[in-house]
């Protein structure tokens, strides 16, 4: 590994963040979603940090603002620090002396008012025990199960509508999320939602949904969706060992300015943008319609391309920064749609809109298809509004190039959805009435009540 400096490690990281999100793309089967969107999510906070760090001057005070940045970016939590180690090392550099101390984790935590609130656990047998204690899960309803490809693993997500085991004042609902990774079998069944029951042990995880359904996984955590839990048993365990919450909250770097040269900020505000439609995949009824390939292709070597001009001597900057910001905009069509709201009307950027409409949306399938993605939430009441049913589908799709793209569909009120493990890990014959219904072998089958033009 080399020793380099605070500023070309935090371009190394957006360079490899882009080819990192390029890998997870290729190969429609293998889509991560949520790896996708988590290191988008990255560069939601740190964009105009990095430009606004590279054009700084002089080269200490560029230094200064670079590192001030990565710690920045690593104070999230354990999780983002490693995640920042390990593709530092992958570009060939050794980052972790340059980051503070890592921050002391705290499990829960308190809100504005000083009351405590959960933090995410992990599932293990003592924290079903505590679930047990303060949720009645005999009575519970699921409302939403998702299940999703996470590269060569499965991943998955049940959230529980369940009675208080104690006694909290209003009628509001509260509902126990889990959160399971490596998931190695699933069966559900939307007509067979009412109780649960949780187990964990050595071997893993098995969460067990009406008569018949199951989520087995290698490991699981656990949430609480419930605005009384500082009334539960486990949130009166935890008031006194959660820390009281700081008098003034840290504040960002001064790296958040925006930058001062006129072309850097407007590569900023592209490269921005560009990250806001990658990480859009949060919605996985966007999955298919972001151009995750086309983005990567465009904004390949991004973090080098800021690099090289701010390099350039003052009067030449302005101009590589736009030539820069031309690049990313002119390698994807899709961009190019996106940015025009961020700009005025007599911007130079504006020329570069295509007057085409965006590609249309595809709306038919092929004889063959694979699983990536099936959500479902039932009908429910949030806030006092009623809620309809809904699901969403990814499906991987072979494309004309003979690569796998993806598609997603939505069904906005399905009367029935049935889930098996086995669809979500080979191509199935898909059968495909728009408004009606989606069948994959015999392991996966959606249909509507009725004829749904949003289906």
């Amino acid at each position: 590994m080399t020793k380099a400096s605070a500023m070309s490690m935090f371009a190394a990281l957006l360079d490899r963040s882009v080819a990192r999100i390029g890998e997870l793309a290729a190969d429609g089967r293998c889509f991560d979603r949520q790896a996708v969107v988590e290191i988008a999510d990255v560069w939601d906070n740190h964009t105009f940090p990095l430009v606004g760090a590279a054009v700084s001057r002089p080269a200490w005070l560029r230094e200064r603002r670079a590192r001030a940045a990565l710690g920045w970016m690593a104070e999230p939590g354990p999780a983002r620090r490693a995640w920042m180690v390990e593709q530092a090392a992958v570009a060939g550099h050794r980052l972790e002396p340059l980051l503070p101390p890592p921050a002391q984790r705290v499990v829960h935590y308190r809100d504005y008012q000083g009351v405590v609130r959960p933090g995410i656990v992990p599932l293990t047998a003592t924290a079903v025990a505590s679930v047990g204690e303060d949720y009645d899960l005999a009575r519970a309803q699921v409302r939403g199960v998702r299940v999703e490809r996470a590269g060569p693993e499965l991943c998955g997500y049940v959230a529980l509508a369940a009675p208080r085991g104690y006694h909290a004042p209003g009628d509001h609902e509260a509902v126990v999320e889990l959160f399971l990774s490596d998931v190695q079998a699933v069966e559900f069944d939307s007509g067979d939602r009412a109780g649960a029951t949780l187990a964990a042990d050595a071997a893993g995880v098995e969460v067990r949904v009406g008569a018949q359904g199951h989520l087995r996984a290698a490991s699981a955590t656990v949430w609480f969706d419930d605005r009384s839990w500082h009334l539960s048993h486990a949130g009166r365990a935890a008031d006194p060992y959660t820390p009281r919450r700081p008098a003034a909250p840290r504040k960002p770097p001064r790296t958040q300015l925006r930058p001062a040269c006129d072309g850097a900020l407007d590569a900023a505000m592209v490269l921005h943008q560009a990250m806001l439609e990658i990480r859009s995949v949060r919605y996985a009824k966007l999955v298919g319609r972001v151009p995750l390939r086309e983005l990567c292709e465009a904004l390949a070597g991004a973090g080098d391309g800021v690099l090289t001009a701010a390099g350039q001597p003052p009067a030449a900057r302005n101009n590589a920064f736009r030539r820069l910001a031309e690049k990313w905009i002119t390698g994807s069509p899709s961009l190019a749609h996106r940015i025009a709201d961020r700009f005025a009307d007599v911007h130079w950027a504006r020329a570069l809109v295509p007057t085409s409409s965006p590609r249309p949306t595809v709306t038919d399938l092929p004889a063959q298809a694979q699983l990536t993605l099936a959500a479902y939430t039932a009908a429910h009441t949030e806030f006092g509004a009623a809620r309809d049913a809904s699901a969403v589908v990814n499906l991987a799709v072979s494309q004309d190039d003979g690569t796998w793209g993806l598609r997603a569909i939505e069904f906005p009120r399905p009367a029935h959805l049935s889930l098996g493990t086995a669809a979500l890990t080979a191509p199935n014959a898909a059968s495909y009435t728009a408004g009606v219904s989606l069948s994959l072998g015999g392991d996966f089958t959606v249909t509507c009540r009725e004829r749904d033009p949003g289906c």
